[in-house]
């Protein structure tokens, strides 16, 4: 079986039982990274196996222990699953730096790992991606004004770890239109 499906299968599977993230911030995730791995000539299908592995272990908790070491605790867990796979050595080492380098706690080691940097954080600067993510936060019966605090607060965050010129231009055309709409949710 190969790498991208094995990892996108497990994927679904942890989304389900973790109950977080939303599946479609993860395929805005990998859409994005097959998109900048051509542009940057770089192997797309560790970025996409990277960027599906890459919240393996998540929570739905804002802020959460887990929310805040998910990528530590997702390559942990999915080494055994590359083992499992016979992934070789070296892929193994850049999908699992690139899980935990997604947060930028972890220095990138590759070109792979700053895609699936980018790739993974872009899903927020995006007016879709911001409006997913507000959607989950009513689901998790957040209030209007706090989630859209918390869609703004996550915006910038995201878009201060992007790297990439290409990304961080259109995330600046992006986030002036997120902060416009969402804005207007904080004072209502």
């Amino acid at each position: 079986m190969n790498l991208v499906v094995l990892s996108r299968r497990l994927m679904r599977e942890r989304t389900r039982r973790n109950k977080a993230p939303a599946w479609r911030l993860t395929e805005m995730a990998v859409k994005k990274g097959k998109e900048l791995a051509r542009k940057h000539d770089a192997d797309e299908r560790l970025v996409v196996s990277s960027l599906y592995l890459a919240h393996a272990v998540f929570d739905p908790v804002w802020k959460g222990e887990v929310q805040s070491h998910h990528p530590e605790l997702s390559a942990v867990f999915v080494k055994k699953y590359l083992d499992e796979w016979n992934v070789s050595r070296k892929e193994q080492e850049i999908i699992l730096n690139s899980i935990q380098a997604h947060h930028s706690k972890v220095p990138a080691k590759s070109k792979i790992a700053e895609i699936v940097k980018n790739a993974e954080c872009f899903k927020f600067v995006t007016l879709e991606g911001s409006l997913i993510f507000l959607h989950e936060l009513g689901l998790r019966q957040v209030p209007i004004e706090e989630a859209a605090e918390m869609v703004i607060e996550k915006m910038k965050q995201k878009r201060s770890l992007l790297t990439l010129k290409d990304c961080k231009k259109e995330a600046a055309k992006n986030c002036g239109e997120i902060l416009r709409i969402f804005n207007s949710l904080r004072t209502s």
